[in-house]
């Protein structure tokens, strides 16, 4: 039998992603916001494992979603962050969801600062649909579309 393999995020896992995420707003800044050092998908997933108490997959490329809640339920995260003030704006969109099986689907929208301000979620039939009718071969379906069919799960009062 094959045995996922899983990390649990601990306080030396968050000490080192918020390292990473000084360092993106330093880069940011020092190009003037023209450049992005791409970590915001990882930021999210680990923010959200430790918000949630979920684990997360050692190698989510080979098994098509990220995390493993108490249940063992088989959870996609998808994470947007706004490049200004505020949440992202919800005509923006998540990028492109796995054609593999998952439980759920968790939405965290960060400000600019990389703080989770939300989490939505939605089931794998609604997500299936809406994947459907928007996915396209670039990206996934939009925000407003994801938080359409989800509810929200965590809010938290971040940076306007």
């Amino acid at each position: 039998m094959n045995t996922l393999k899983t990390i649990s995020i601990n306080d030396e896992i968050v000490e080192k992603i918020n390292l990473a995420i000084g360092a993106a707003l330093m880069y940011e800044e020092v190009t003037g916001g023209k450049r992005k050092l791409g970590v915001t998908g990882e930021v999210g997933e680990i923010m959200v494992c430790e918000q949630l108490g979920l684990k997360l997959v050692s190698d989510p490329r080979s098994t098509g979603f990220d995390a493993i809640d108490r249940n063992g339920k088989h959870v996609q995260i998808k994470t947007r962050r706004s490049e200004s003030e505020g949440l992202p704006r919800p005509i923006g969109r998540v990028s492109r969801f796995s054609n593999h099986k998952f439980d759920y689907a968790l939405l965290a929208l960060m400000d600019r600062k990389y703080n989770v301000c939300q989490i939505w979620r939605a089931p794998y039939s609604k997500i299936k649909s809406l994947t459907e009718k928007e996915q396209t071969d670039r990206s996934g379906p939009r925000l407003a579309s994801f938080m359409k069919i989800g509810e929200i799960i965590f809010d938290k009062k971040c940076e306007k």
